[in-house]
């Protein structure tokens, strides 16, 4: 009975795998169902981490119809990490992740831009895929992807994701083999959209794997002899048709924000603030810049030691990353299936590549001194080929019903750790659940102070107890035009010549010293005085 069963099941999937443009469908959907199902356990995830801040305000100025912001008054208390303040107010972080925000934040909501997104990486993994497999290993493959990255993982439950740079990833490595079958301007598309997302996300990781994948191509084309004539025409062509218009584009963003075509925002960025490049090959530490505050002086010395670590210890760093960027994207239970058939797997045509293009293409994120699952991004198709090569290679180990049953039992094995976590709030990060991560301190103060009547203006003021990385101090693009102002406190005289500013804010301060209390600042006379009594919440 359960023999008929199991039959049943696989012709019924065949059968839904073989409708091609359905699979891609159902690929697609099913995150998207799924993590809304799961909104009243795991409701929308509040921003907490640096980065997040940064792409939020990406995500502010282009839904406001602006490039970049004009610098503040008092500059100096808007400072803060992983965000220009000169020569433009913009975040530092390439713009097509933000785009994408700005589009949720138009429908209502920043975090539905990133619900969507993943719903259209899980589409495309399954499209890449049925370019390099059988319809029905494509579908098992986008599966996977859709219950260990799809539906609650730290790309779906934060702001600073790679699913943006996964696309553009699956998009080169799925028009790959159709340009090598026949070149032409359907596959060529794609694959220029891919090259023009990395270079919009992960200029420096996507450069490297656009490299690994365009040179794979050339050599393709050259073993076929492929006519040049033909391949300029009906490939070439349609790609430069796209992506010179993206690289006008992009040299007209870093005009806006930095002032220069050809500088990224992120470079400014680092050249104003950054003590050390995070690149392995750069070891000189730069004299410190003139920080406005203490607490951007105590960041980035303590982000360059974090560097010099990660040198020192560069093998076990980089191991740990690795291993950290194979759990995040298959997970262990299907890591070990994947050793168990690392035999078959090596007569793999497909899973040769596969492993191939992925391993050369980590060289760019290997680079970095530390490898975050996002950095590598690019690859994270490759590794739902390799995992869909790794369950076709346990059907077939044993004909008949046994590796069927092999096969199956596989997949519980994996899914079931899989489907548990998502249950869990601590799975929405690679990290676990470190205090700033779940109780999202800005967050929970900007929730008690949207209550209150009138606009606020908020000072804050960090202990010895502070936490490094859970920097409060973020503002939407508009800041004079916010319910709430965030400025760091710098002193008396400097804090009362901004509350002058502001003549009509209600004055608040914020002490954090591991906890956090929230209190009615003293206002210098003539400032507004505040009618309410004081809030304290820790």
């Amino acid at each position: 009975m359960l023999t008929g069963a199991l039959a049943a099941i696989e012709t019924a999937f065949a059968r839904v795998a073989q409708k091609k443009a359905l699979a891609i469908l159902i690929a697609g959907l099913l995150p998207l169902v799924g993590r809304a199902l799961l909104l009243p356990i795991l409701p929308i995830p509040r921003p907490a981490i640096q980065d997040e801040f940064s792409y939020l305000l990406a995500s502010d100025t282009f839904a406001s119809g602006r490039l970049a912001n004009p610098t503040p008054a008092f500059a100096d208390h808007f400072e803060t990490i992983h965000e220009l303040i000169r020569p433009t107010y913009a975040s530092k972080y390439p713009p097509f992740s933000g785009l994408v925000l700005a589009l949720g934040q138009k429908l209502g909501q920043p975090w539905v831009g990133v619900w969507l997104s993943m719903g259209v990486l899980c589409a495309s993994i399954c499209w890449a895929l049925q370019g390099w497999l059988p319809t029905v290993w494509a579908l098992s493959g986008s599966l996977i992807a859709v219950l260990q990255i799809g539906i609650v993982s730290y790309w779906t439950e934060s702001y600073w994701g790679g699913t943006c740079a996964a696309i553009g990833g699956a998009l080169l490595i799925g028009a790959i083999p159709r340009l090598i079958e026949r070149p032409g301007a359907w596959p060529a598309f794609p694959y220029a959209l891919g090259l023009a997302i990395l270079a919009n996300t992960r200029p420096f990781e996507g450069f490297v794997f656009a490299v690994v994948c365009s040179g794979w191509l050339v050599i393709e084309w050259m073993r076929a002899r492929a006519k040049i004539a033909l391949v300029l025409r009906s490939a070439i062509l349609p790609m430069a048709l796209l992506l010179i218009p993206v690289a006008a584009w992009m040299a007209y963003y870093n005009f806006r924000v930095t002032g220069h075509a050809l500088e990224l925002p992120y470079v400014a960025h680092d050249r104003q603030y950054a003590l050390l490049e995070p690149v392995l090959w750069q070891t000189h530490v730069r004299p410190a810049p003139a920080y406005s505050n203490t607490f951007l002086r105590d960041f980035w010395q303590a982000d360059r030691d974090t560097k010099l670590e990660a040198h020192r210890q560069i093998l076990a760093a980089h191991i740990w990353d690795f291993l950290l960027v194979v759990r995040f994207l298959i997970g262990w239970p299907l890591a070990l299936c994947v050793l168990l058939v690392a035999r078959p797997l090596w007569r793999d045509p497909v899973a040769k590549r596969a492993v191939a293009v992925g391993l050369l293409g980590y060289i760019g994120p290997a680079l970095d001194t530390r490898v975050w699952p996002h950095y590598a991004a690019a690859e994270t198709v490759l590794a739902y080929i390799v995992a869909a090569c790794a369950l076709r290679a346990l059907r077939n180990a044993w004909t008949g019903v046994d590796g069927a049953y092999l096969m199956w039992g596989a997949l519980i094995v994996f899914a079931l750790p899989t489907g548990l976590g998502l249950l869990t709030p601590a799975n929405r990060y690679v990290l676990g659940s470190r205090d700033y991560l779940t109780n999202a301190k800005h967050a929970v103060v900007e929730e008690q102070l949207a209550k209150q009547p009138g606009d606020q203006l908020v000072l804050v003021h960090y202990g010895p107890g502070h936490d490094l990385y859970e920097e409060l101090v973020y503002n939407h693009a508009d800041i004079d035009g916010s319910k709430i102002v965030w400025a760091r406190s710098l002193g008396a005289e400097k804090d009362a010549e901004l509350i002058r500013h502001y003549p009509n804010r209600e004055v608040w301060a914020v002490y954090e010293d591991a906890g956090i209390t929230l209190h009615r600042a003293p206002v210098p006379p003539g400032s507004y005085s505040s009618r309410l009594q004081p809030a304290r919440s820790k």
